[in-house]
């Protein structure tokens, strides 16, 4: 499902996280932006599905 995009989010992360981030998005070869989104809808599906736990995360998400 395509989803134009009309809202700005910014937050601060670590060296670190940004590093991972940007390194799993390129693995998948999506933009950082299509990867975090992409990422955090898989894990509340997962949530809501119930095979993942609040506060398991997964993939370089946990407990951030």
């Amino acid at each position: 499902m395509f989803m134009k995009k009309k809202e700005t989010l910014n937050f601060r992360v670590s060296a670190e996280f940004k590093r991972k981030l940007i390194e799993e998005a390129k693995k998948e070869r999506r933009s950082l932006t299509n990867y975090f989104e992409t990422a955090l809808t898989k894990l509340w599906d997962q949530q809501q599905s119930g095979t993942v736990k609040k506060g398991e995360g997964e993939k370089g998400f946990r407990n951030c």
